[in-house]
């Protein structure tokens, strides 16, 4: 028994230390696992002592900080109002090239006007029609891809260019977007969102292969169109230096615009504008035998907008056959009055309200019959209105 008993206490502090091994290894091992969970919900940006702290998650892993930072810089680039001036627009114009070639025009030569509708350049040129004609377009061309690269959505550019008493040589409106960096005049022309070349510019241009208006005719600011002389006049061009160079300065003083109809006044003004020279007397030329007339579709009172365009039409058409001639869908019928038109390009008579429909007036006066028996006579304008009551 002694003997018995003397063996089992001589192995007891053997087991013992067996036991104590075996519960260290325990232990490391948990330590180890919980390193490695605790380094992995780290890297996932986690707190692994959340559980013991009641903190919550952390946010600092570089995949959930980013959207943050996306959102701030979003914020931030909203926030920021890209803008231009026309101080910008003046020192485009003294820098200004097209294909390598130098087109620019100093600030004193020029007069600007910008708004979120485009950007309009009024100079006067003493240059002979080709090189009038190529230069001007190569500008409105050059000034226009100039804006694009600005980003501020400016759409167009319209160049208005004049002989020494104003009267309108040429005037032409460039699209920002996809305009021309090179290219010949007739390439320029045919990119053109529409232009007018006045009859004395294009008797002397003797260019068959290219019309002297195509398009959309240009417009001032407020939407009026630049009506162009199509005629060649008996007084002719005047491009006189020094005419040219008075009427510059004029240009760039903002103290005169292009001529108008009995007014002078700036290109940012409200009236119409003209290339006739006043008191000329002016003859039909052989290409111009036409009437030439200019069309406005207003549709701005039922939330469209404003077009102008110049048309040619044969002697003795009338208010509807320019409405026509423009392009515009239209829906008209015949009625006991003549011609009615119903809608143009969609906007329809009783869209707003059981009297609104369309109107026409021909120099700024509402004749009380249909369009389909006025008949027009050379230079007349023609606007065709959107109206909410009779």
């Amino acid at each position: 028994m002694s003997d018995n008993g003397t063996q089992l206490d001589s192995q007891q502090p053997s087991n013992g230390r067996h036991a104590a091994r075996v519960i260290l290894g325990v232990l490391g091992a948990a330590l180890i696992a919980f390193c490695v969970w605790a380094i992995s919900v780290y890297a996932r940006g986690g707190d692994p002592l959340a559980w013991a702290t009641g903190s919550a998650a952390f946010q600092t892993t570089a995949e959930e900080d980013q959207p943050a930072d996306q959102d701030a810089a979003t914020s931030q680039e909203a926030s920021q109002t890209l803008e231009l001036t026309t101080d910008d627009v003046y020192s485009a114009l003294a820098t200004l090239q097209f294909d390598g070639t130098d087109v620019s025009l100093e600030k004193d030569a020029a007069r600007v006007v910008l708004s979120s509708d485009g950007i309009w350049v009024e100079e006067a040129s003493s240059a002979d029609a080709p090189d009038m004609v190529l230069v001007c377009a190569q500008r409105s061309a050059a000034l226009a891809a100039w804006a694009s690269e600005q980003g501020v959505g400016i759409p167009g550019v319209t160049w208005i260019c004049e002989d020494g008493t104003g009267a309108v040589r040429m005037a032409i409106t460039m699209s920002t977007a996809g305009a021309p960096t090179t290219g010949d005049l007739a390439t320029l022309l045919s990119a053109a969102t529409g232009y007018g070349i006045s009859g004395d510019a294009y008797a002397k241009l003797n260019a068959d292969n290219i019309s002297q208006f195509a398009g959309a005719a240009p417009t001032l600011p407020d939407g009026t169109a630049v009506s162009i002389d199509a005629n060649v006049t008996s007084a002719g061009e005047n491009l006189s230096a020094t005419d040219v160079a008075t009427r510059q300065k004029d240009v760039s003083s903002g103290t005169v615009g292009v001529t108008g109809t009995g007014t002078s006044s700036g290109v940012g003004s409200s009236s119409s504008v003209t290339g006739a020279q006043s008191g000329s007397s002016s003859a039909q030329s052989t290409q111009n035998a036409k009437v030439r007339v200019t069309v406005t579709i207003d549709a701005r009172a039922d939330g469209g907008s404003s077009s102008s365009y110049i048309v040619s039409l044969d002697p003795g058409a009338t208010a509807y056959d320019a409405l026509v001639a423009t392009g515009a869908g239209v829906n008209a019928r015949s009625t006991a009055m003549g011609i009615y038109v119903a809608a143009i390009n969609g906007y329809a008579e009783k869209d707003q309200g059981g009297e609104s429909g369309w109107k026409y007036a021909v120099n700024g006066s509402y004749p009380n019959y249909s369009a389909g028996a006025y008949t027009l006579s050379d230079g007349d304008a023609v606007a065709w209105v959107y109206v909410t009551s009779a």
